[in-house]
């Protein structure tokens, strides 16, 4: 393009016409005039052009710098507005290889599978294995959904929520994108080492990676799930290099192991104490302690599912009901462990009981939650504290999980309650001001409880 950031600055004005000009309406006859007009000339899915339209934002950034002139030029042509005028944004040569496009033969040409060989490779350690890629070649593998973003493996994820769905998204610096998409696009980037993981247990025969060491090649079978571990902002920015440069090289060294989950995570805690990420995350990837463990079942086996955040703070839109941290804390505090014996027997108890609080209460939990928020302290945040102690306690006294029922039918949750500002869990204005104070008032209360 005529310079490294129109582009971005291109797409978000591209998105701003598109939605002003309420292109995504259902049956709108501009929109599907582009889509006829380019369906018939490029061979461009209608499919593709709909969701491009639906969601600008989201897609305009892993377009084909050739289908942005396209689609640029379409809205130009039905909306008039001069802030997207592609002559002020794309290169004559640009314009001439967007008329040359197919969007069929571009798909074939670009279509790559696993098995992958690649050559000189090394081992490093157990399971790991050092290979070099061109950034051409990890463009092909994330457009081939060979390589994933995992929000699993990942320092953090943000989500947000789109046409009434809730989407994980990767937490990103666009700044640290577009300084080392321009420092590629200036040959000005170091060298430096991406990560990424072929999840054990995921290729449709045998293992996940075979190693030649008389040829120092390394192999990707068939199936194989492939993660990125460190290095999405670098894979990222060399995408966006590339729609702005077709022809740049640059290779990066790439440790690729061959790890499960847990361990994968394990790594990548220890890369976080390199590079600053939230103390939270940190403390669930390295699961150190055993009620992290605990919180671990919780998180694939229980009703909560989906429902714990990674950070100190929920996301509301996302349906989320407590913190990674006040659960772990909270147990760790509440249940005496000394094996991972003893974590799986008081995971597989708050199992089965937060099965029971979430099931009896499914619209406060599950299906309005934020509503019922306004109104009950029921599913706070702060109040898990007093659901752990309380289990705790029923676990002490080999009282049945299902039993918790009974007892949180007897407690008004209300805002109104004004034994909430009593035991100080509320202020005045009927909000938690001091969570340290309130999480110790809502542990006594529990730890009194009659039970």
């Amino acid at each position: 393009m005529k310079t490294a950031t129109n582009r971005t600055d291109l797409e978000q004005t591209l998105s701003e016409v598109i939605k002003s000009a309420k292109l995504k309406r259902k049956n709108n006859r501009d929109t599907e005039d582009i889509k006829e007009y380019l369906n018939k000339n490029y061979d461009i899915f209608s499919g593709d052009i709909q969701g491009w339209i639906n969601d600008p934002e989201g897609e305009l950034p892993n377009l084909d710098i050739r289908e942005l002139f396209l689609l640029t030029e379409q809205v130009y042509a039905k909306t008039g507005n001069l802030s997207i005028n592609p002559e002020d944004y794309f290169t004559e040569a640009e314009i001439k290889e967007a008329r040359q496009f197919s969007g069929i033969m571009e798909q074939k040409e670009n279509e790559i599978d696993f098995p992958i060989t690649v050559r000189n490779a090394t081992i490093v350690g157990n399971s790991a294995y050092m290979v070099t890629l061109d950034i051409k070649t990890i463009d092909q593998l994330i457009e081939n959904q060979l390589l994933h973003y995992n929000y699993e493996l990942q320092r953090e994820h943000k989500i947000v929520k789109r046409k009434d769905k809730v989407i994980i998204e990767p937490t990103l610096n666009m700044k640290n994108v577009k300084e080392i998409s321009q420092h590629l696009i200036e040959g000005t980037l170091v060298p430096t080492v991406l990560v990424f993981n072929a999840a054990t247990r995921s290729a449709d025969k045998g293992t996940e990676l075979v190693f030649d060491p008389k040829k120092l090649e390394l192999t990707i079978t068939k199936g194989t799930k492939m993660d990125i571990v460190d290095g999405y902002h670098r894979c990222r920015a060399s995408q966006n290099a590339l729609q702005v440069n077709p022809d740049l090289n640059f290779n990066f060294a790439v440790l690729i192991t061959n790890y499960s989950t847990k361990k994968a995570q394990q790594y990548q805690a220890q890369l976080a104490k390199a590079t600053p990420i939230s103390k939270t995350r940190i403390q669930e990837l390295e699961a150190n302690r055993l009620s992290d463990t605990v919180v671990q079942q919780l998180r694939e086996e229980s009703d909560l599912r989906g429902k714990i955040s990674q950070t100190n703070r929920i996301h509301t839109i996302g349906d989320e009901l407590v913190a990674y941290n006040v659960l772990a804390d909270t147990i760790d505090e509440q249940f005496k462990m000394e094996t991972r014996a003893d974590a799986a027997d008081v995971g597989d108890y708050l199992t089965e009981y937060f099965n029971f609080v979430i099931g009896s209460y499914p619209d406060e939990f599950v299906n309005n939650p934020n509503e019922t928020r306004k109104e009950s302290l029921i599913n706070d945040n702060n109040m898990f504290v007093g659901y752990i102690v309380l289990a705790r306690r029923m676990l002490e006294k080999d009282i049945k999980p299902k039993e918790v029922r009974k007892y949180l039918k007897n407690i008004d949750f209300n805002r109104d309650n004004q034994l909430w500002q009593e035991i100080e869990v509320l202020n005045n204005k009927g909000n938690i001001e001091n969570t340290t104070k309130a999480r110790k008032a809502i542990r006594e209360y529990f730890d009194q409880l009659d039970i």
